[in-house]
């Protein structure tokens, strides 16, 4: 029996975060909720594809069609918002063996790939996996181009000691002999998530690049996602905010996404930072904590002090004849567009 690919609308929605859930690949970038904000931001349309082998689901594949008069692109997720990762998400794979998983998983890839050329018929095909999803050779069978990326994470299972003890020796030094100094580190809402990317959005003018990261995007987010989902912490000495971080936190996973501006103060303050939300996380039951992004050499030096694991993921692409230019005109496009006058800026991702 073949694979059979359709789409889920609104009124489905539940269904859809079921999928998710059971998805060890599933992130909050793939609710529903989060899916209708990332199509709101970038005014796309919204083609939550699922993959069915009988009645039973095989996974789940949310892309985002844009149009440009003649032209066609289909991004998963959409470039322009900091979304680390998302593209298909596989369902009920790991209770069969792996010659069916990996039969059933090419025929779910194929049938979603076919279904975006005879529905779309795009000039341009963007797709960021998630680095739970460890297999693109069904991409690269369909004359994808495929090329690895990286992200960090660290394991929090074995307690705060073991995940200290792994950090270098400067970052155990920066939090150990810290303990009394001057501050304090809170959870915030709407107002904090607007602090942190101001500040952000300065450094992005002073270094004279584009912020990339619309701040009413990551509004809406907590605003839409369920309570504890997208957590602002901002760090402040005596009193004054210093530097913040939003955290996000879906099931197993706390991840390290938008923040960490250099303040200018006499304590490391990122290390305590980030510290600080790990050991929050841990406490809240969370095996993982991810430190978004692992491909900016001059960024990756902070976080490989840490001691975290190299995490895989895959930069997915196809593109017709003149794809290329029809993404080059999109991202001009976009950039003037009047979107970029609501962007704040993020770290790496």
């Amino acid at each position: 029996m073949s694979v059979t690919i359709t789409t889920l609308d609104s009124d489905e929605r539940n269904r859809w975060d079921t999928y998710v859930e059971r998805s060890p690949g599933g992130t909050l970038f793939h609710r529903y909720d989060a899916l209708e904000a990332q199509a709101d931001a970038t005014d796309s349309t919204l083609h939550p594809l699922v993959g069915y082998k009988g009645e039973e689901p095989v996974g789940i594949f949310p892309l985002f069609e844009f149009g440009k008069g003649p032209l066609t692109l289909v991004f998963s997720p959409p470039s322009e918002l900091g979304v680390p990762n998302l593209g298909p998400a596989l369902v009920h794979m790991d209770q069969l063996k792996q010659r069916k998983q990996e039969k059933r998983h090419r025929r779910f890839i194929e049938g979603c790939i076919e279904w975006i050329d005879d529905e779309r018929g795009p000039n341009y095909v963007s797709i960021q996996t998630g680095w739970q999803y460890d297999d693109a050779r069904p991409f690269l069978w369909n004359e994808f181009d495929v090329t690895p990326a990286y992200t960090y994470t660290i394991d929090l299972r074995d307690g705060k000691d073991a995940v200290i003890s792994r950090f270098s020796k400067s970052a155990r030094q920066n939090v150990r002999n810290n303990t009394d100094a001057s501050y304090t580190i809170s959870q915030g809402g709407q107002r904090e998530i607007r602090w942190i990317l101001d500040e952000l959005h300065e450094r992005y003018e002073e270094q004279g690049r584009a912020p990339p990261i619309p701040t009413t995007f990551i509004e809406e987010l907590y605003d839409r996602l369920p309570e504890g989902t997208v957590r602002p912490y901002v760090l402040s000495v005596d009193g004054e905010k210093a530097t913040g971080t939003v955290l996000l936190e879906n099931g197993s996973i706390a991840r390290s996404w938008v923040g960490g501006a250099t303040p200018d103060v006499d304590i490391p303050a990122n290390d305590l930072l980030e510290w600080h939300m790990m050991c929050d996380a841990l406490d809240r039951g969370v095996s993982f904590f991810e430190i978004v992004g692992g491909n900016t050499p001059r960024l990756n030096k902070w976080k490989a002090k840490f001691s975290p694991d190299i995490q895989t993921y895959y930069r997915v692409k196809r593109s017709s004849p003149g794809g290329e230019v029809a993404e080059n005109l999109y991202t001009t496009l976009r950039d003037r567009s009047s979107l970029v006058s609501r962007m704040g800026p993020a770290r790496e991702v």
